[in-house]
């Protein structure tokens, strides 16, 4: 099947006339074909959607119209989950049983946002003149650009879509491996009544992909961009949207670390969500609790259960119920991942893993074995640096101080993990350790609260998503000052 790109509304092929094909990263097979783009097709679908902002509907239409369009979307993502993680495992290879969990986050994040838009409030100033009023006005930023992450195609829900819920109009380029699902929600959001438009999708192979992108970052037809993906290619965006002073939020990488102190309760339980930690989507991701900072009085007996839950990862096929680790995303990532697990191997003590898997039944696929390096200095490239796969450095502390230090000594500042069962450790970790999100006792998925932003700090970004702040970010500040008549 070869899909096409989605522009004003009307699905159209490349103007090249080229495409590109993806490939299954577990078993080779080919998923689909897509449109490979260049800067032409960027230029039609930034024109849509500045069309679509200053002259079309979607702007203009009440907060309970847009809201109304989001929850028809998210209504058929839940009835189509089964299509988008059947293609989402097949181009990502990670289990189909997260899949389905971040199909299931998608439809919540657009209800989510359907409310807020209806909910939200401006401000009036009444008070200091009885002659005048003021009122301070949200309105959408505008035409925005949006450059999607391959391992999270759906997260465009709550990266990029509550600026469409608030008005804006979208241009975004779904990452070349797993433009799939990107493609099924603009479906979607046709068929729920989205004007054309509003949302344009143009793809690009990994040759093209920086053209593209670089073609979206710079438009003076966009005012925004938000990108999610390397550092190295955020600060690139950033320059490109300097071309016109666009609004820029930048979700980029992590080396989120994870800290277990010697009170903390239940050192079973912490080494499972630790080991889930780095394995859950075969480590790649940028919250991914790739540093663990391991206090040493428990040093040798967390390690014993942290080699024991990392060793019960079931690498295989990503449809199969009991796989919980699938391929890396490509060969490229593979290669780039085991070039760190070599380095890990002359810098630090291998404790687990470090080659690829042996099994027949996997040998066309990009696998890796979770790995586990110990005695690292906080300092070494393994410890510094994101490989974005399922590789582990443990660095041991002594004392909550230097868990502090050795946490904020990277360049980023994304996530961080906190277990302890002392409220004043916890209050003075919370207030020094830099990061977007702190958990406590708890990471990532099984985190009980739901909608808190994420803040990226460092070389982790600009900006925040999800939460009211995720909507925020999409939108301008207009003051109307008004003399009254006497």
């Amino acid at each position: 099947m070869i899909h096409k790109n989605y522009i004003g509304g009307q699905w159209q092929a490349a103007v090249g006339a080229e495409t590109y094909e993806r490939f299954n990263p577990f078993d080779q097979s080919l998923v689909a074909a897509y449109q490979d783009s260049d800067e032409r097709d960027v230029a039609l679908a930034s024109n849509a959607a500045r069309d679509a902002f200053d002259n079309g509907p979607w702007p203009r239409m009440s907060a309970f119209d847009r809201a109304a369009v989001f929850q028809r979307a998210a209504t058929l993502v839940r009835q189509g989950q089964d299509t988008l993680a059947d293609t989402m495992t097949r181009e990502v290879g990670q289990p189909r049983s997260e899949m389905l969990k971040s199909v299931g986050h998608a439809a919540d994040a657009l209800d989510y946002y359907a409310g807020l838009i209806t909910e939200r409030r401006d401000e009036a100033v009444g008070g200091q003149r009885t002659d005048a009023i003021g009122m301070i006005l949200k309105e959408p930023v505008g035409a925005v650009g949006s450059l999607t992450a391959w391992n999270a195609p759906l997260s465009l829900t709550h990266k990029a879509c509550p600026g469409l819920a608030a008005g804006c109009t979208i241009v975004t380029k779904p990452a070349h491996q797993s433009a799939g699902a990107v493609i099924e929600l603009a479906k979607i959001f046709e068929e729920a009544g989205l004007p054309p438009g509003a949302l344009n999708v143009v793809t690009s192979a990994r040759e093209n992909g920086a053209v593209v992108g670089q073609a979206i970052a710079e438009s003076d037809r966009l005012d925004m961009v938000t990108f999610t993906g390397s550092s190295a290619t955020g600060k690139a965006v950033m320059r490109a949207a300097a071309n016109n002073l666009k609004r820029v939020k930048l979700e980029l990488g992590g080396k989120s670390p994870n800290i277990v102190f010697a009170d903390a309760e239940n050192l079973d339980h912490i080494a499972a969500a630790v080991a889930k930690g780095i394995v859950r989507m075969a480590g790649q991701s940028c919250q991914a609790g790739s540093r663990l900072l391991v206090q040493e009085a428990v040093k040798d007996q967390f390690m014993e259960l942290l080699v024991k839950h990392v060793s019960m990862a079931k690498l295989g096929d990503p449809f199969h119920a009991d796989t919980t680790c699938g391929p890396l995303v490509s060969e490229t990532q593979l290669q780039r991942v085991s070039s760190f697990v070599e380095l890990g191997k002359s810098t630090a003590r291998l404790v687990l893993g470090g080659a690829r898997p042996d099994r027949a039944d996997l040998q066309k696929g990009f696998f890796l074995q979770p790995t586990i390096f110990d005695q690292v200095a906080h300092d070494a490239r393994i410890a510094q640096e994101e490989a974005f796969g399922p590789v582990l450095s443990v660095v041991t502390f002594k004392d909550e101080q230097e868990a502090i230090r050795i946490a904020n000594s990277t360049a980023f500042g994304l996530v961080a993990g906190c277990w302890t069962s002392n409220l004043n450790t916890t209050m003075r970790v919370a207030k020094s350790v830099t990061a977007g999100i702190l958990w406590v006792n708890c990471y990532r998925d099984d985190s009980p609260l739901k909608y808190m932003p994420t803040g990226f700090r460092k070389q982790s970004g600009i900006g925040s998503e999800m939460g009211p702040e995720g909507l925020e970010a999409f939108l301008e500040t207009k003051s109307v000052m008004i003399r009254i008549s006497p």
